[in-house]
């Protein structure tokens, strides 16, 4: 699983029916600053420029002073966001020194911020709303919405910023991720997978067959969910 290439990627694609994904580095569980894989998701995205959105990997561990290069360094490679993984890098998602400053640039340069979110305070939707509140022209998306005991936290937190958004990526139990559309509404939610962790159809079918037996949503609300949300932010036409 923690060896992935963009063919593979072009694989799973074609084997759930996804058109495009968002991508970025898996977390190395060690001290490292992401550029060479950063580099390979760039790479990814040009030769499959139709399909594979890049995001930059970023670990605010290593401190701003570097990290601020690695995060310049991923706009010119024409990276188009930012994933931060509080827990594996160590690091509270509100940290003002380590994190703010990233935050800053990011909203600078107009990239959305992905932040793992759930199985940890350091990764908690409090912090992570912090940040949202502190940078409002930031986009910033709590990846997994909390994964399941920090969904309903999740929630609150994006019904109060209008700049936090939620992916449906391992939110595992149904009755909550159908509470993050009911709750948060459709333009707050969007589907993701954590491939390679878990399949791309398993994350597909828990919205457009199983939530939506409950939810029963008009279509333009599942175009949103399964892709128009993140064009949005992306500002994809």
């Amino acid at each position: 699983i923690m060896k992935f290439t963009a063919e593979d990627m072009m694989a799973s694609m074609d084997g759930a029916g996804v058109d495009r994904v968002v991508t970025f580095a898996i977390g190395a569980g060690e001290p490292v600053d992401y550029r060479d894989t950063n580099s390979y998701i760039a790479s990814s995205m040009k030769k499959y420029p139709d399909r594979i959105i890049g995001f930059m990997r970023l670990n605010p561990a290593k401190g701003p002073k570097d990290t601020l290069k690695v995060l310049e360094e991923g706009v010119k490679l024409g990276l188009k966001g930012v994933k931060i993984h509080p827990l594996i890098e160590k690091c509270p998602a509100n940290d003002k020194e380590k994190v703010y400053p990233l935050m800053e640039a990011a909203q600078h340069h107009g990239l959305p911020v992905l932040f793992h979110c759930g199985l940890g305070e350091d990764a908690s939707p409090k912090r992570i709303a912090e940040v949202a509140k502190e940078f409002p022209k930031l986009s910033v998306i709590l990846g997994h919405s909390g994964v399941i005991e920090g969904v309903r936290d999740a929630i609150d937190a994006a019904k109060k910023h209008e700049n936090l958004s939620m992916d449906s990526s391992a939110v595992g139990w149904l009755p909550f991720f159908c509470e993050t559309i009911s709750w948060a509404g459709v333009d707050r939610v969007m589907y993701g997978s954590d491939h390679p962790f878990n399949p791309m159809e398993w994350e597909v079918a828990k919205i457009v067959k199983h939530a939506q037996k409950h939810l029963k949503l008009q279509i333009e609300d599942l175009r949103k969910i399964m892709g128009g949300n993140l064009k949005r932010l992306l500002s994809i036409s």
